[in-house]
């Protein structure tokens, strides 16, 4: 086998060898060549292919000018503080239909944001990189990581050139966009420069984030994921699953559930066990007639024309379940920061929980196209504490 890889310098490039977990990855290889590896591999391994992945929004993007949003009021009220943590640490007056103003359970063109520290949360973004030098993260990109793979160019390492990542980060922790800003946001690319990557790059994503849980043993932290397979990958759901086994109590998996209009249940990653799946709603709590459904979504989050961060000190508008997601990532790092003592398991309980603080209820199922989508009746707010006012 190493010889004949030896003998295909390309194809040397796009093979992974695990030995520890007995399977290859493999792309590019002519029949007489696969038939031959798998000869030579006998019994000591499992051959299966390396499958693409890549971004699936809905529709173009919208870029704009930056306009940092209103503060109304930097500094939280008296009835704003619970049990010790500053519950609203400002009050934002949105100037635009926002997916922040959703979250409080009030549509006043406000939004109470979170004041803990929770520089004390990271978040890892597993996207197109993230621009760090954006002034909303004001540095608060603590580390960036590459998964460069010769099978998906072009690749310009640790930088988003895409745009996708810097805009999902923002919806998670920038200053004026960010459902919960401070948060530490590690960047990981696992997608090339036109957004699409492997198996491989996203189990070397996933490693990134095991070496990083292994050297800060009394960290936790949460991954967001908004990207998707347009079916199943076997690989990448088997090595998620023992991502989940050995980290649950440290590690939550944020996904998104797709854009496709098929049951989530069809394609990874929302069909794993162990990982919250987020679906898209619009403006008025309807569920997005592209965003996937069915019992494999765990929660509903606005994912329609929201505004976040992008490439060169700007914003712009995008939909997606991509845009749902860090919605769900940043509301959990906050709900995690309030209660400390849950592990990651306990916070995907209460996701799925039918009686939980971390959502309401309002969401409009059904659609034109279709029945009942079997989509869960929860959508994501907050609220501090949670189940009560800020």
């Amino acid at each position: 086998m190493h010889r004949l890889l030896n003998n295909r310098t390309k194809i040397r490039n796009e093979f992974q060898f695990n030995k520890a977990r007995g399977f290859l990855l493999a792309g590019n290889l002519t029949q007489s060549e696969l038939q031959e590896m798998r000869r030579q591999m006998g019994k000591r391994g499992t051959l299966v292919p390396n499958r693409r992945i890549k971004l699936d929004l809905p529709s173009k993007v919208e870029v704009l000018q930056t306009k940092p949003l209103n503060v109304a009021s930097s500094g939280p009220s008296a009835a704003a503080t619970c049990t010790g943590k500053t519950c609203c640490g400002r009050t934002v007056s949105l100037s635009f239909n926002s997916n922040l103003d959703w979250l409080d359970g009030t549509r006043n063109s406000k939004y109470c944001s979170p004041g803990d520290d929770t520089t004390k949360m990271d978040v890892f973004m597993l996207d197109t990189g993230v621009d760090g030098s954006h002034p909303e993260f004001a540095g608060r990109v603590t580390s960036s990581e590459d998964c460069y793979s010769a099978n998906v160019l072009p690749w310009t390492p640790n930088v988003d050139v895409e745009g996708h990542g810097t805009h999902t980060a923002g919806t998670v922790g920038s200053t004026s966009y960010g459902a919960t800003p401070n948060v530490n946001i590690h960047a990981v690319k696992v997608l090339s420069d036109e957004g699409s990557g492997t198996d491989s790059t996203v189990i070397c994503g996933f490693e990134k984030v095991k070496t990083w849980l292994n050297a800060n043993s009394t960290r936790k932290a949460i991954v967001s994921m908004s990207l998707g397979y347009s079916g199943i990958s076997k690989t990448v759901n088997t090595y998620v699953t023992s991502m989940v086994n050995t980290y649950g109590s440290r590690l939550v998996i944020v996904v998104a559930a797709g854009n496709d209009n098929v049951k989530a249940c069809s394609a990874t990653f929302a069909c794993i066990d162990g990982v919250v799946a987020v679906g898209s709603t619009g403006a008025t709590k309807t569920e997005s007639s592209w965003s996937n459904y069915g019992s494999c979504v765990d929660v509903m989050a606005p994912g329609e024309n929201i505004l976040s961060t992008y490439l060169s000190n700007q914003t712009a508008y995008m939909s997606g379940t991509s845009m749902a997601t860090p919605l769900v990532s940043g509301v959990l790092a906050q709900y995690w920061l309030q209660n400390p003592t849950l592990t990651g398991n306990a916070i995907r309980t209460s996701v799925s929980s039918a009686s939980s603080a971390l959502f309401t209820g309002g969401v409009s199922l059904k659609r034109v196209s279709r029945k009942p989508s079997g989509s869960p009746n929860k959508f994501i707010q907050y609220k501090c504490p949670f189940g009560g006012a800020c």
